[in-house]
């Protein structure tokens, strides 16, 4: 049913349609006025015509009105007969000022004496559209005294002939023509429509991550509309081009400033562990033989081991690159912090970690510890020394709560549009792209998002389970 409405016909179908009804209005009205002028025209020669054939019959028949004379009267009506032959006249009624029949041209029909026909009474001339006969009168008088009436049944078939004939001409040349122009008007769209269809194609594309520039030799000249909105797509194209390339670089810039600062802080929260292992160990070669300082030595090597063992897992989990089909944990949330820390104590920065998981939440663990990690390092950035980051992280009737608050001047208003509309118009700086990660995963999770600052930032992110998530899928 949608198809049927017109709005969305394509332009190339509804632009011939409409020069079409529009030339059937303006033929019809055409049309119209032509027989009506016709109609004008053939009711003056008619009125001519037949005053010229009731001022002939009334003189040759004024001395048998007069007199009364029906024989008299009788051979004018037959004398008239053959002279107005082209007249067509059918019946011919003499009568009286009492409306008495004097002489018929059909005396059986109208007998002498006999009263006229009711068809037959006085009345203006008029054709009638459709009719094949029509009455003339013509009232007979001799000095100011009236001495009759002269009334003629006259054959206008050929005048409603005539006007058939001109209608059915109108109608088919109207409808040749409009064939014709709607034709010719469906190929000129077609025509003038080709650069656009095919700005349509390659916009299409762009669905595709794909806005290639159209070659040169394919473009019309630059002179032309089509030629200019050509050239505006290939500066659009060229300049999508440029900026997604800088996106891409910086982008990977991020990405290296991520791994080596992250590769700093691995270094140095395992040398912080190795350097008491060490002792340990020298602690082991010099007092092996005593068995309390060989097992106060054996669970510091434990401790530090798995403190080296927990920090390595949690990195390798986070930037291996990939899938992860687990289900998020109260684990993932505590190995975040395992991984912030050292960025927190470089920036005198205090932790306030709550976190209330139990067991295991139905989304992608791998996801949500990159949107919560994303967060954290744009908080510690924001932060002021000493300021105090908050984090609490809930799951409760579907839906895993993630809140990551900071003590900063608040949010630029480009991450603010980015976060909330997912759209920017700028290149963002740095922390901008770990943003746009943030909005992206939380689309894919069917994540929603409250922003609160000043003072400070705090965002709010609700992701739901994974049978909400097969309900939003259906719903959209």
């Amino acid at each position: 049913m949608r198809a049927l409405t017109p709005r969305r016909w394509p332009l190339a179908l509804r632009v011939p349609l409409l020069i079409t009804l529009l030339m059937m209005g303006v033929a019809a009205a055409i049309s119209k006025l032509v027989l009506l002028r016709l109609e004008a025209t053939q009711a003056v020669h008619f009125e001519e015509l037949s005053g010229a054939y009731l001022d002939g019959l009334s003189t040759a028949l004024l001395p048998a009105m007069i007199r009364r004379d029906p024989w008299e009267a009788f051979d004018a009506l037959d004398r008239s007969r053959t002279r107005y032959r082209g007249v067509g006249a059918l019946r011919v009624l003499v009568m009286l000022p009492d409306d008495m029949v004097l002489a018929a041209s059909d005396p059986i029909r109208h007998p002498l004496g006999a009263a006229s026909p009711a068809e037959a009474a006085a009345a203006p001339l008029q054709l009638q559209v459709g009719a094949t006969t029509s009455w003339i009168h013509r009232a007979v008088s001799e000095g100011g005294v009236p001495v009759g009436r002269i009334a003629a049944e006259v054959d206008v078939t050929a005048l409603a002939s005539e006007r058939r004939a001109t209608l059915l001409t109108l109608v088919g040349v109207n409808a040749a023509l409009t064939l014709f122009f709607a034709i010719l008007g469906w190929l000129l769209v077609r025509r003038m429509l080709r650069p656009v269809l095919r700005l349509s194609e390659r916009l299409g594309r762009a669905a595709d991550g794909r806005l290639d520039p159209i070659p040169e030799v394919e473009l019309p000249p630059a002179d032309t509309e089509a030629g200019r909105a050509f050239r505006r797509y290939n500066a659009a194209a060229i300049a999508i081009a440029e900026r997604e390339a800088l996106l891409t670089r910086l982008a990977e810039e991020e990405r290296r400033a991520l791994v080596g600062r992250y590769a700093s802080a691995m270094a140095h929260e395992v040398n912080n562990p190795l350097g008491g292992l060490f002792n340990a160990v020298r602690m082991i070669q010099r007092h092996g033989d005593d068995p309390e300082r060989r097992m106060r030595a054996a669970s510091l090597l434990e401790r530090g081991l798995t403190g080296i063992h927990n920090i390595v897992r949690a990195s390798l989990i986070l930037w291996r690159g990939e899938a992860d089909a687990r289900l998020v944990s109260a684990a993932d949330i505590d190995d975040l912090r395992l991984l912030i820390e050292s960025e927190a104590r470089r920036r005198d920065l205090v932790l306030d970690w709550q976190q209330a998981i139990e067991g295991s939440f139905p989304a992608p663990a791998q996801a949500v510890r990159q949107i919560a990690l994303n967060l954290l390092l744009n908080a510690c950035a924001a932060s002021p020394p000493g300021g105090r980051i908050t984090v609490r992280a809930d799951a409760a009737d579907g839906l895993l709560t993630l809140v990551v608050g900071d003590e900063g001047p608040g949010l630029p208003a480009e991450a603010r549009r980015l976060l909330l509309d997912g759209r920017t118009e700028q290149v963002p700086q740095a922390g901008g792209l770990g943003l746009r990660t943030v909005v992206r995963l939380m689309r894919e999770l069917h994540a929603e998002l409250q922003l609160a600052d000043p003072p400070g930032t705090h965002i709010t992110i609700r992701i739901p389970d994974a049978k909400r998530r097969t309900h939003l899928l259906a719903a959209a």
